[in-house]
């Protein structure tokens, strides 16, 4: 591609993401993608996860800040410290209006939401009822609120972090001249969490057009200026995560960052580390991400095959992301293996490197290895499409292909959009509610995963076979399916860390594009889609079939998805394992599993019971997939969501479980004590008098008593 045609390429990209109102600047810095398929002709980068095409051409323009997760950071990152903030943030290009210590507001805010950004005052139209509140809008680095201001007390109507923000629109007339008196006037802010809010603005002086040019520039920094993300303050100071790490921890790593450790949790599985017949752990292969810029650093391969095939299979699997080890059983040596689609094309091209590492991951399996299961979550339809752009799906002799049919990102996001609109009308006439959530298809869209992540199950535990599974990238839906069969699997995966541990490991080192699918600082939709919520909420389905199997509770999900979103942490801010190395994410963020390690009581299950190590099959029949309403319905007006109440039982029942716990022990401790020394309690009971048996007596049957009341208390 020239140089003149990139240019135009990049004006009509400008063009296409602008807004009337709001002129961009030029790009800073655009990352490439690495061609990666090398095997399928002139195909540069096969066919995306989202079903969509890619044209093959020489040279790629990525269409945003980064387009994928093999985005590669070089250079400036090294060298970079907490104690050096001489580089502007895209936010800071706002200046400051006042300080947060002057507003005097009745919420407690977090440390380092100092600075107010911007101060207006408007008008607030109240959810549902004809009721205008007159106030000021108020934004921090953080969030935005709106303050009504009585002559007694000062309240907060709104209050949403603005990474939580997913469109800002105007609404009512564009021009003074078609504007009745009474018609709605301002604009309207849409959240990722399903919220939404009216602000009027006065006609005139162009009001709403300069409030909705500080608002972007404030909650949608990319679709302003593109960061220079080769430099992590630059990138990190246009979320709040930076200016919270800075007064939380500047100068040492929160243990949120420390809690996943690959090689552990490989080992724990029963793969040893050096010397396992069956699975090598390798730690060079893709050191420095040379192999595979999605992947983790450290691999698990089987012991047999010889890594010096594995280029040629990297070029041969879309994205350079090969076969590689997600779980295994050292009861049954059955796998759960994870890849990205084979370029086959039209021309149905065949790899032998590749045919021949899947059929060394079915030999792994000593017991059902004469043949690989390999599950592709998509449909057939959409697979066979995709051969057109230089993808496609193993037609091998020695190996069982299943489609099963979860839809792409683009119908996933549809999907949210319509349970959104389903929720808001609800707000205003009920009848059609249960219709509007039919055609949503939301809950179908759960059932197709949940079915899919069964069926893996099924077959990795019922019949002991291995099992391959990808879709088309292998980072959005593959990663729904292992992680959910691994939570079904396993029950350490189950617990308080176990979960978090499950999310680093199949979600964020083996690269879903959170950045991306989430919409971090840029309005543009093209790329968002609730791939992880998906998954969240069909842990939500499983808590409520298993609720004694879960070491957590309801609250641990929302707040992830609640942290998902709110840009105050780092862990769901990049795309890859590779460019949060570099970026030195833990240097300049603090993790999201931070408060929740440090508040563990909180998101704790009192029903719990330690020893659960059962498989969980799910029950996937229509009428056992609900809807998630604490998370989906907490802000619709009227409904009373459930969350707190049971937060307020489960710490109850915990402490009278602890309470319990303690004065059992404290009697099983009295009754060793006393069987230690049986020849002297004999010489003692020889020699007592009628009333000290009496009072032994009455002894004993008071702490029967007390434990049978502790009990009673619990079980209560």
């Amino acid at each position: 591609m020239s140089r003149d045609v990139h240019r135009e390429s990049m004006n009509n990209f400008n063009r296409s993401n602008s807004n009337d109102d709001i002129h961009l600047r030029p790009m800073a810095t655009l990352i490439h993608s690495k061609p990666t398929s090398h095997g399928a002709g002139e195909m540069s980068f096969g066919a995306r996860d989202d079903g969509s095409s890619i044209s093959s051409s020489n040279e790629y323009v990525a269409p945003s800040p980064y387009q994928n997760t093999s985005s590669a950071i070089v250079g400036a990152t090294r060298g970079y410290g907490l104690d050096r903030y001489h580089t502007t943030a895209i936010q800071d290009q706002q200046p400051t209006v006042g300080h947060t210590y002057e507003l005097s507001l009745p919420i407690k805010l977090l440390p380092g939401e100092d600075d107010v950004k911007l101060r207006e005052e408007i008008t607030y139209r109240i959810h549902n009822r004809p009721i205008t509140c007159r106030g000021e809008l108020v934004v921090t680095k953080y969030r935005l609120m709106f303050v009504t201001k009585s002559s007694d007390s000062v309240q907060v109507l709104v209050d949403v972090p603005l990474g939580m923000i997913s469109q800002i629109e105007k609404i009512g007339g564009q021009t003074r001249s078609n504007m009745s008196d009474g018609a709605a006037y301002g604009i309207e802010i849409t959240c990722k969490d399903l919220r939404h809010f009216f602000f009027g603005n006065a006609k005139e002086q162009n009001q709403r057009r300069n409030l909705l040019d500080h608002l972007t520039r404030l909650v949608f920094p990319f679709s302003i200026t593109k960061a220079d993300i080769t430099n992590p303050l630059q990138f990190f100071g246009a979320f709040f995560a930076l200016d919270y790490k800075k007064k939380m921890c500047p100068n040492t790593i929160d243990e949120g960052w420390t809690l996943y450790n690959k090689m552990k949790d490989f080992t724990r599985m029963g793969i040893q580390q050096n010397s396992d017949p069956h699975w090598t752990i390798n730690a060079e292969i893709n050191k420095n991400y040379a192999l595979c810029d999605t992947y983790p650093d450290i691999l698990v391969l089987p012991s047999s095959f010889d890594t010096t095939r594995l280029q040629r299979v990297a070029d041969f699997r879309s994205r350079n992301r090969i076969p590689v080890l997600s779980w295994y059983s050292r009861e049954t040596y059955a796998t759960i293996t994870r890849s990205s689609q084979p370029l086959t094309g039209l021309a149905n091209r065949t790899c032998d490197d590749d045919i021949e590492l899947l059929r060394k991951i079915a030999d792994a399996n000593v017991n059902q290895g004469f043949k690989l299961i390999i599950l592709d979550a998509r449909p057939k339809v959409n697979a066979m499409a995709n051969m057109a752009n230089g993808g496609g799906y193993e037609d091998y002799p020695n190996c069982e292909l299943e489609f099963h049919n979860i839809q792409n990102i683009h119908v996933m996001r549809e999907s949210l959009r319509k349970l959104h609109a389903a929720i808001r009308n609800a707000a205003h006439e009920d009848k059609t509610w249960f219709s509007d959530l039919e055609n949503s298809n939301w809950l179908f869209h759960i059932r197709a995963v949940l079915t899919a992540a069964i069926r893996l199950v099924s077959l990795v535990h019922n019949e002991k076979r291995s099992v391959l599974v990808h879709c088309s990238d292998g980072w959005d839906r593959t990663a729904q399916l292992t992680s959910l069969a691994m939570l079904m699997l396993d029950a350490h995966y189950r617990t308080l860390n176990g979960y978090m541990i499950l999310i680093e490991k199949e979600w964020i080192s083996f690269g879903h594009k959170f950045f991306l699918r989430i919409g971090h600082g840029d309005k543009s939709d093209s790329e968002r889609s609730p791939v992880f919520l998906q998954f969240l909420d069909c842990t939500f389905q499983l808590l409520q079939q298993f609720p004694s199997a879960f070491e957590f509770n309801e609250k641990l999900l929302v707040t992830i998805a609640d942290n998902l979103y709110s840009c105050q942490y780092g862990t769901f801010l990049l795309n890859s394992d590779k460019l949060r190395t570099e970026m030195k994410v833990s240097e300049y963020t603090m993790s999201a599993w931070y408060p929740i390690l440090r508040e563990r009581a909180l998101y704790l299950n009192p029903s719990y019971t330690e020893k659960s190590d059962k498989v969980l099959l799910l029950n996937n029949s229509t009428r056992h997939i609900k809807l998630w309403k604490n998370y989906y319905c907490r802000y619709m007006p009227g409904y009373r969501s459930t969350l707190d109440v049971l937060t307020q039982r489960y710490t109850t029942l915990l402490n009278l479980r602890k309470k319990f716990t303690d004065e059992f022990n404290h009697l099983r401790q009295d009754g060793e004590l006393q069987a230690q020394s049986p020849s002297r309690l004999l010489s003692s009971t020889l020699y007592q008098t009628p009333i000290s048996t009496i009072t032994t007596s009455s002894t004993s049957t008071q702490s029967k008593s007390g434990v049978a009341q502790a009990s009673a208390t619990f079980m209560t």
